[in-house]
């Protein structure tokens, strides 16, 4: 629909809980399902607000812009894949009707913008106090439990870089790695030598913390010669995209806010939206996998 439309376009450069405020008049009167689809558009992209501070890091600019354009259609699909439309839209573009502004003039209006985005802010920041609380409790309760056993090294981002490992491979990572030290057994402790395991762990810090740690550890696999430049630029496609428990409790907050009267609609779609916005990043890097050339295949040809 035309809302779901513009909330995907505003997406690519806008973050999860901005974009919304396009379409805030119309967010009452949407379905479960162009909910739904509002939710996976803020998971699958990134906020241009943050794409300098990734930049900043050393990753590639045309890699995150090109990942941020391509999330957005690709999160329509898994959408409307995850979540089919079954009712009758309200919010078509030939039953839109422009919203009467609840101002008088545009003092009003600034002020009363302002005091909306103290309520969201605050709203925003209390989830996601919440929900990082949460994660950092639960690795602390693995690492307890693991060094009973004698492996206090296990955390959740452990466990999901053994999950997503299979992931990696089917995204076009290349196994192995191409370090001089892996070859010759010379290593330092901790270093992976395994590119597919790399981008695992960087796929369960993306999923379970956020893309920016995610991206701090992207960086030190690149100083450190882990991954390829092939896998450096998979990772940054998978990477990029908002689909983290913490977001799920930013959306939650900002999109209630928004509208409250659709508040258990939201809570009830807001984890399925977060499975369809990670496929989408996902899909994204197997393009991207496919589209971009092995430099060892070529030399092997």
């Amino acid at each position: 629909t035309a809302c779901e439309s513009l909330n995907a376009a505003a997406n690519i450069f806008l973050g999860q809980s901005e974009a919304p405020l396009m379409i805030k008049p119309y967010l009452p009167d949407m379905t479960k399902s162009e909910i739904h689809a509002v939710m996976t558009g803020g998971f699958a992209t990134i906020a241009g607000s943050v794409l300098a501070a990734y930049i900043s890091f050393g990753i590639s600019a045309s890699h995150l812009l090109t990942a941020s354009v391509m999330s957005a259609p690709a999160a329509l699909a898994f959408a409307k894949l995850f979540y089919p439309e079954t009712r009758v839209s309200k919010t078509t573009s030939d039953s839109l009707a422009p919203p009467p502004s609840e101002d008088s003039n545009l003092l009003d209006a600034a002020a009363n913008g302002a005091m909306q985005a103290v309520f969201l802010v605050g709203n925003i920041a209390a989830s996601l106090v919440a929900v990082l609380a949460f994660v950092a409790f639960l690795n602390g309760m693995l690492s307890w439990f693991g060094g009973l056993v004698g492996s206090p090294y296990i955390t959740f981002q452990y466990l999901l870089g053994i999950v997503f490992y299979p992931l990696s491979v089917l995204m076009g990572v290349q196994c192995g790695s191409e370090a001089e030290c892996c070859e010759k057994g010379t290593c330092p402790d901790g270093f992976i030598c395994d590119q597919c395991q790399g981008v695992a762990i960087l796929v369960g810090l993306k999923t379970i913390v956020n893309e920016f740690a995610a991206y701090e550890q992207l960086t030190k696999f690149i100083s450190d010669g882990v991954l390829s430049a092939r896998s450096q630029a998979i990772s940054t496609f998978a990477l990029c995209g908002f689909s983290n428990p913490a977001s799920m409790g930013i959306q939650i907050a900002a999109l209630s806010y928004m509208a409250p009267s659709r508040r258990g609609d939201i809570s009830a779609v807001a984890f399925r939206a977060f499975i369809a916005g990670s496929c989408a990043c996902f899909l994204t890097a197997c393009i991207a996998g496919i589209l971009i050339p092995e430099e060892t295949v070529y030399s092997s040809v």
